[in-house]
């Protein structure tokens, strides 16, 4: 069934529901009052500046298609059906561009509700990247890598980039999001339950610069002789269109005290877009030779899936304790196969996962409420393996590492208190997270003419453990004051990535104040900061014994605080503003290499050394200041305002690494101007006219090209009834 044909069927179906013979009678008892407004829209809109079909305003277009300027009609579309008590219908349609609308509808009785929705949003998609691609930016791509007399046949494949589908330079995606719902209440039945069955899927269509690098072995010397190496990166124009489809049965009740609830989800993934394989663009690779055996790799295959995920909850108060407990089991398999794959009798892939969890909370003392929790998780992976020819271990470079299973523990303790002081509550906490992985590596008595990675040259890990102390303070020193501070520290024995944190320090506050009259002031300010140092790579492996090591030392620092205001001037005015600032700072080893990790046989002494090129630091500070308000001039004007100014600007590196990479990928220095001014005049108790003026500016001194400004005007006649 297509997307729209589901959708008429659903909207359909949810219509018939409030006007059936079974509610008919109900609805007329109650009195039923049909309300609502139409709005014609007319949006006029022009380009002052910026000329390339990439530039950042349209990455987000809610203009015409990809038009610099124009004029075009929309609607928007507000229906209530109002029983005295509720609303029991609402139809909603807003408009906000050719590509950008939504629509919604809700069917609410006292037994029974029903839902449905529409969205279509269009965006450019990888026009920075095919804009800039490493062809068409300063030091993309350097010729120095593979001068005009160099013999290396398999590296200084960066000196050239390949655009096999030149000709294409629009590129962007629809995407569609759709749904219906069904909710039977308890009313419906004695028996006090309540189920719902609801259908969600989305659907996204277009294309996208995709990139690939070519192996050593899809590229043989041809008449060209060494120049093969200048084929190997590559990039190509890659259809999207794919769909998902998601039905999900609820199920609660409350038999006997007891609160239980089942969920179950069948839910559908099938890419449409054809496959591409690298023979597919053999032609194109000019001055060598493509090898024919490498027609049948696929370039970017999405495969189709399907998950099946079942969830059951349980929850009962005993006097003053309660406990709550669930389980869940979900699979997830793969329905489509590449050629190859087939070829090699892989013909399973599966993922199963289960997980449970346990809470206690008691107040069975006085002065201290306690909780405790224990949560499992186990991810097993039952996909083919080996796979002769595709995943071995036992065969040249076929296998860097295959995850077989992580098992997860995670268990705490909390207490919470209530002091007199300040008139606080204070919980206190500790947990701790034990994750194993069963990995499985490359054999290590392959002979030293071929490739294998041993777990002694990669930076995963099989163990983490990590302990979490924590603690949340809630205090109301004055009337109207609140403030809150919630400290954490955490430490890992072990971590199995460096993404994992050795050491975290966090602390998140937030104060508000709120006075008689309305004002509202508040302010925030956070803190992260997380440090690996754990994990490090061995430079050689001679006859399984690991030698010198190199550490990789991560540490990433975020950072965010900011206020804001709401004050009401007066009965007719109002004013509010806000200023906030995050800084993300992350530095690293760049490490580099003699060889690939591949190249070294288990008895071959030689060194495969890792090296610290240099501790890179990647710094972005970003700045927001936002200004609005609005004024009832009058009974029948009113007129609204808003401002925003968003600055970012940082390095995307530092040291060597920064010196090597191009102005625009090593330097961020954008900001953005977005202004807002609207108003509405009263005609009558049903007609009213708005309009709106919306400037938006978008300056880059790193990416020049994309420096552009876009202003519209919209003007709209809405008609109530």
């Amino acid at each position: 069934m297509k997307t729209n044909t589901q959708i008429k069927f659903v909207l359909t179906a949810s219509i018939m529901l409030v006007m059936s013979p079974s509610h008919a009678e109900e609805n007329a008892q109650a009195g039923l009052i049909f309300s609502g407004t139409v709005t014609p829209k007319l949006f006029v809109m022009d380009q002052l500046q910026g000329t390339s079909s990439a530039q950042f305003l349209e990455r987000y277009d809610a203009h015409k298609g990809e038009g610099k300027s124009g004029a075009y009609f929309d609607a928007d579309l507000n229906v209530v059906a109002n029983n005295g008590s509720r609303n029991m219908l609402e139809l909603e349609r807003q408009g906000f561009g050719v590509h950008n609308h939504r629509s919604a509808l809700k069917v609410d009785t006292d037994t029974l509700g029903a839902t449905a929705y529409y969205t279509n949003f269009r965006t450019s998609t990888g026009s920075l990247g095919f804009l800039y691609n490493p062809n068409l930016v300063a030091g993309g791509t350097d010729p120095l890598y593979f001068p005009a007399s160099s013999l290396n046949t398999n590296d200084g494949y960066v000196a050239q980039f390949n655009n096999d589908s030149p000709a294409q330079t629009s590129y962007k995606v629809d995407r569609a999001t759709y749904g219906a719902g069904l909710a039977l209440k308890p009313q419906l039945t004695e028996f006090n339950v309540a189920a719902a069955l609801n259908f969600d899927g989305y659907e996204r269509k277009g294309n996208r610069f995709a990139t690939y690098v070519a192996g050593g072995s899809d590229v043989v010397a041809g008449t060209a002789g060494n120049a093969r190496a200048l084929q190997r990166w590559r990039g190509y124009d890659s259809q999207v269109n794919e769909q998902m489809n998601r039905m999900t049965f609820s199920l609660n009740g409350s038999p006997s005290g007891f609160a239980l609830a089942y969920e179950g989800v069948l839910e559908r993934f099938n890419n449409k877009a054809p496959d591409v394989l690298m023979g597919d663009y053999s032609a194109n690779f000019a001055g060598a030779t493509f090898n024919s055996a490498s027609a049948t790799k696929p370039l970017h295959f999405v495969p189709d899936s399907t998950l099946i995920s079942n969830n059951l909850r349980f929850a009962k108060n005993y006097g003053s304790t309660a406990v709550a407990a669930g389980y869940g089991l979900s699979v997830l398999d793969q329905d489509s196969f590449t050629a190859r794959q087939q070829l090699a009798s892989y013909n399973v892939g599966r993922i199963t996962t289960n997980s449970g969890y346990l809470n206690i909370t008691s107040n069975v003392l006085s002065f201290a409420g306690l909780e405790g929790f224990v949560k499992y998780n186990n991810r097993d992976n039952g996909s083919t393996f080996p796979a002769v020819g595709l995943i071995n271990p036992a065969a040249d470079q076929q296998l860097g590492v295959r995850i077989n299973q992580i098992n997860s523990l995670s268990y705490g303790v909390a207490a919470t208190f209530r002091p007199d002081l300040l008139k606080s509550s204070v919980a206190v906490g500790v947990k701790r997270e034990d994750k194993d992985r069963d990995l499985t590596w490359s054999n290590p008595t392959i002979l030293p003419a071929f490739g294998s990675i041993q777990p002694q040259r990669s930076l995963y890990k099989e163990k983490t453990v990590t302990d979490e102390l924590y603690a949340n303070w809630v205090a109301r020193p004055a009337a109207g004051v609140v403030l809150r501070i919630s400290p954490s520290y955490t430490a890992a024995a072990k971590t199995g990535q460096v993404t994992e944190p050795e050491k975290a320090s966090n602390l998140k506050t937030k104060v508000s104040y709120v006075t008689n009259n309305g004002m509202l002031v508040g302010g925030y300010y956070n803190y992260k900061n997380t440090k690996n140092a754990n994990n490090e790579l061995f430079n050689s492996i001679a006859n399984n014994v690991a030698t010198t090591s190199v550490t990789q030392d991560v540490t990433k620092t975020q950072q965010a605080a900011g206020g804001t205001l709401n004050l009401p001037v007066s009965e007719w005015i109002n004013i509010n503003a806000g200023l906030s600032w995050t800084q993300d700072d992350f530095a690293s080893y760049y490490l580099s290499s003699d060889r690939r990790r591949f190249e070294q046989g288990v008895t071959n002494a030689t060194t495969l050394n890792f090296l610290i090129r240099d501790r890179s630091n990647y710094k972005v500070d970003t700045y927001v200041i936002m200004l609005g308000g609005d004024w009832q001039v009058s009974d029948p004007i009113g007129i609204n305002a808003a401002y925003t100014f968003t600055k970012s600007k940082g390095n995307t590196a530092s040291g060597v690494i920064q010196s090597e990479l191009p102005t625009v990928d090593g330097v961020v220095d954008n900001a953005v101007h977005s202004l807002i001014l609207g108003g509405d005049y009263v005609l009558s108790k049903t007609i009213k006219i708005k309009g709106a003026y919306v400037y938006e500016r978008y300056t880059d001194d790193s990416y020049t090209t994309l420096t552009g400004s876009y202003h519209s005007v919209v003007a709209g006649v809405s008609v109530g009834f």
